[in-house]
């Protein structure tokens, strides 16, 4: 491997590193490999570096960087949560299966990384039959409605955040993402489908921008749900009762109702930049903190760019700064609102937002 090169891996494992250590969160040598940036890593590659770079710590199979032993304790507790809560997602989104015209839904934000706190909730995006956008999102809504697990006002913990919805006739969300903007790649690259696996996989091909960032197949199946023929039959006989021209009546009077509504409540607010509503998107993220996210991310990459070049013996002369051993700020770490967040999501920065509708 040539000096350049090398020094590129470096950057780019630094990089990797730096944007989940702002959730105060270490990786695992394998979720490392994985979730690189530009291009994906062998273990034993992985460990060739770790050892020779000081400014990376190994313990007990997590990386993390020199001065963040926090990261580590932090993402045990943050593990636990995050199991519950993904626990709890696949038991309730195996029946939207039935659900007319809902094509794919899949984890997404923090949680998509089992990054969760006591009081989060669980963010959900979901991808919807062409023309049908508003009957779908209506459909969700009643469901997680009326098994009390829709989050609203201050009832957020443990609840589906339905914030994030787009239709097969708009998979491409280039758009959305700002010039430097980390967060919503990584959000892409870490959602995981819980259903709907050949949707998620039309999303993600129609998609092609996000191998700019990682250099290699993108599908997952982790926690993809195995398909019940018994709901699928029972959403196919309700999309045949909604379709033609009474489902398109039907469509046009929930888009008209959804859309005054939700303009509305997106007039309220001093910053609306997290909020789209169009008849093929519908994104409500009160508290877009993409910005956020890509300003932290950038000082802490800084902060330990300078040895990438050095020799074990420079850095041994480098103390870290002070500010640099404390946790993420509560206010960066944990944005919420009312009834919307905000998402996740290089060129680098977005996280959760808070819903709106």
């Amino acid at each position: 491997m040539s000096e350049s090169e090398t020094l590129k891996r470096k950057k780019a494992l630094l990089q990797t590193i730096t944007f989940f250590d702002i959730f105060d969160f270490a990786l695992t040598r394998e979720e490392l490999c994985d979730y690189m940036l530009y291009k994906r890593w062998a273990l034993d590659e992985l460990k060739a570096f770790t050892d020779h770079e000081r400014f990376i710590v190994e313990t007990h199979s997590h990386v993390y960087l020199k001065g963040r032993a926090l990261s580590l304790k932090v993402r045990k507790d943050k593990e636990h949560q995050a199991r519950q809560l993904i626990k709890k997602a696949k038991k309730y989104v195996k029946y939207m299966q039935m659900l007319p015209f809902v094509r794919t839904v899949a984890l997404c934000n923090s949680l998509s990384f089992y990054n969760a706190e006591r009081e989060s909730d669980i963010d959900l995006f979901i991808i919807t039959e062409k023309k049908r956008l508003f009957f779908a999102r209506s459909m969700v809504w009643l469901f997680t409605q009326l098994l009390g697990l829709r989050r609203h006002g201050n009832k957020t913990k443990g609840r589906f955040c339905l914030t994030f919805f787009i239709s097969r006739d708009h998979l491409n969300i280039e758009h959305i993402k700002h010039d430097n903007d980390i967060y919503f790649i990584f959000w892409l690259r870490l959602m995981r489908p819980l259903i709907g696996q050949k949707t998620y996989r039309e999303f993600i091909a129609e998609n092609t921008w996000l191998s700019r960032y990682f250099s290699y197949p993108i599908d997952q199946k982790k926690h993809l749900l195995p398909s019940s023929p018994g709901l699928m039959r029972m959403q196919k006989i309700l999309e045949f009762l909604f379709k033609g021209r009474f489902g398109d009546v039907i469509e046009w009077l929930l888009k008209k109702w959804q859309k005054k509504r939700s303009r509305k409540k997106a007039d309220a607010l001093k910053n609306d930049d997290g909020i789209i509503i169009t008849d093929t998107i519908l994104k409500f993220h009160n508290n877009d903190m993409r910005k956020q996210y890509h300003s932290l991310w950038a000082k802490r990459y800084a902060q330990f760019e300078q040895f990438l070049i050095f020799t074990p013996s420079d850095y041994d002369k480098q103390f870290l700064p002070q500010s640099h051993r404390s946790r993420t700020p509560s206010s960066i770490r944990s944005p919420r609102s009312d009834d919307t967040k905000s998402e996740m999501p290089v060129h680098y920065s977005q996280k959760e937002q808070t819903p709106a509708d």
